[in-house]
């Protein structure tokens, strides 16, 4: 089977960081050439009081000393009460805003909005301030306070240039009373019906609340009002993924990168959502546009090398891995991928140079590990070994994955009994170690040892009776020796339970089916087990049983299909002349 580039953990990482939220605010439309010359000096809607000029006495030292005191400690009754009585005293506040904080957490909302109040009071154009108020008054039942609230919040927020309904959706959409906080969404929503925000925040928060109908309905009709803003694309895209329209949200992104194709955001979620759809071909036309557009984006030259190298478009993978090279956080990675390149391309001493260049970071011992299989394959075995032992003793926490490298090494490239000899040091030292103890059953069952095979594997089960692999391997090799296949079709049963959508336990129920003779259902999974994977040896499978149910047209079109994955495929050649051979 071809090889298997070691790439998902990166683009997991990748498209973590490329995430975008969609709380943005609307971006503001393009200032004027005077308007930047000359700035307009902010107007905030409600006038600030005056300072008040207060001495600091004993009381009010003691309030603030106690208060705070009191919070380091944890006794947040006393904390909460003594900045309730600064806040008093001073007007201040900061010691209005801790009290306010601390009732919230302790869940006392009376004290809470008492604090609040002070707080609005004394900063009233805060737009916390303002936010915590709506929250306590819809916590104390006092609606038509809240909207009030939230009317000065998207007044603050306007003047400091910032989308007040997004800031009341955010704080709402936590509230745990659901149909009082969208109440309040819904009224401030109405209050303002030609401004298309408060529809876009009114869909955030069903989206918090997981009412996508209604989102989507709302998000619909705000693209249509402002078709060139993209935080509604986004989300919706969103919405209609929550509600399993996949599909869907490729056309809407599709159409939002056709008509604005200069917006990094729409690409970016686009292009995620083509990962998940495992669309990687689309996936990486996206990345080549998103890098042409942000040529100096680490993380966009990153996810681009990453596609391109799991496409295997090396010539255009190796430029941008070796540019990657020259940042410093990212030199690591790009040299453990760029080895990759390079091996691929059969440049094998460079890609070594490569491997070994990468520092101290959790690829180091898969680079390791790498540079020691290129050494094996390439007739350097001693150097591969002395590699792999020297990492061991280095890093004794990765001792027993080394190990396991080792193993597999030596049993490919050189001397069974060296092998075997390997495997006894290794589980010597490390006796608990499942993959060693396991790949030393597959590898004694090779040997034609299936005794050998068996103890460990029962061995393995002992321990861990829910160890799928040692299961799947026993019931398989049963069932591929025709021998005790009730035994065998328990044991793969129970590794089918454990993991249904496994191509290898598919095609193990498939081939017990077979040699017990119930051919239509073999069939079905080897079918199932085969649309999850090109895998020869399932091909091979299903084509025998589907010739020797006298389905011989299929049987050669799915040997056909996985010569053409797998030319040199020995599998397929061998049941083919073996079953030609049987039917002249």
């Amino acid at each position: 089977m071809v090889r298997v580039l070691v790439l998902g953990l990166g683009l997991v990482l990748l498209f973590a960081t490329q995430a975008c939220t969609t709380l943005q605010q609307k971006p503001p439309a393009a200032a004027s050439d005077s308007a930047a010359e000359t700035p307009v000096p902010m107007v905030l809607p409600f006038p600030e009081p005056e300072p008040v000029a207060r001495e600091l006495d004993e009381d009010l030292i003691y309030s603030y000393l106690v208060g705070e005191i009191g919070a380091n400690r944890g006794d947040l009754r006393l904390a909460q009460s003594h900045y309730q009585h600064a806040a008093i005293l001073a007007q201040d506040a900061y010691a209005a805003e801790r009290a306010t904080r601390i009732a919230l957490h302790l869940k006392d909302y009376p004290a809470g909005l008492a604090a609040v109040r002070r707080w609005v009071e004394f900063a009233p154009n805060d737009v916390t301030a303002r936010q915590l108020a709506a929250v306590l008054f819809l916590r104390n039942q006092q609606i038509d306070a809240a909207g009030e609230q939230l009317d000065a919040l998207v007044k603050i927020a306007d003047a400091r240039d910032l989308d007040g309904f997004l800031q009341a959706a955010g704080v709402l959409s936590a509230e745990p009373d659901r149909a009082g906080a969208e109440q309040l969404m819904q009224g401030l929503h109405e209050r303002h019906p030609d401004d298309v925000r408060s529809l876009y925040a009114l869909a955030v928060m069903e989206t918090a609340h997981q009412r996508f109908a209604e989102a989507e309905a709302r998000l619909r009709a705000v693209i249509t009002e402002d078709p060139a803003w993209e935080q509604p694309r986004v989300l919706l895209s969103r919405v209609l993924v929550a509600q399993n329209q996949r599909e869907q949200a490729r056309t809407l992104l599709n159409e939002g990168v056709r008509l604005y194709p200069d917006s990094v955001l729409l690409r970016t979620t686009y292009s995620r959502l083509l990962v998940d759809l495992a669309d990687y071909p689309a996936a990486l036309e996206q990345f080549r546009e998103l890098h042409r557009l942000t040529p100096d984006d680490d993380e966009i030259a990153f996810g681009y090398a990453m596609l391109a190298t799991q496409q295997e478009n090396w010539d255009e993978a190796r430029p941008l891995w070796q540019e990657l090279r020259g940042v410093p956080d990212r030199r690591d990675e790009a040299s453990y991928y760029l080895a990759q390149v390079e091996e691929e391309n059969g440049n094998d001493d460079l890609a070594i140079g490569l491997f070994r260049s990468v520092g101290g970071t959790e690829l180091k011992i898969d680079a390791v590990m790498r540079t020691a299989q290129i050494l094996g394959r390439t007739g350097r075995l001693a150097e591969a070994r002395d590699t792999l032992q020297r990492a061991r003793i280095a890093n004794p926490g990765r001792a027993a994955d080394l190990y396991v490298a080792e193993t597999q090494i030596v049993q490919e490239y050189g001397d069974p009994d060296d092998a075997l000899a390997l495997y006894e040091a290794a589980i010597a030292a490390f006796p608990n170690s499942q993959d060693l103890l396991y790949n030393r059953a597959l590898f004694v069952v090779e040997l034609g040892d299936f005794g050998w095979m068996e103890r460990d594997l029962r061995r393995l089960l002992e321990e861990d009776p829910d160890y799928a692999d040692a299961l799947n391997a026993l019931g398989y090799t049963l069932a591929d020796r025709n021998e005790r296949l009730d035994e065998a079709f328990a044991y793969i049963s129970r590794a089918l339970k454990l993991r249904p959508d496994s191509p290898a336990v598919l095609d193990s129920m498939g081939w017990v089916l077979y040699r017990q003779g119930d051919l239509v259902k073999a069939a079905s999974y080897l079918r199932r087990a085969l649309a999850l994977t090109q895998d020869d040896e399932i091909a091979a499978h299903l084509g025998e049983v589907l010739w020797v149910s006298g389905q011989r047209a299929d049987a050669q079109a799915v040997w056909r299909e996985g010569l053409a994955h797998s030319p040199d495929s020995d599998k397929i050649r061998a049941v083919i002349e073996r079953l030609q051979a049987g039917s002249r």
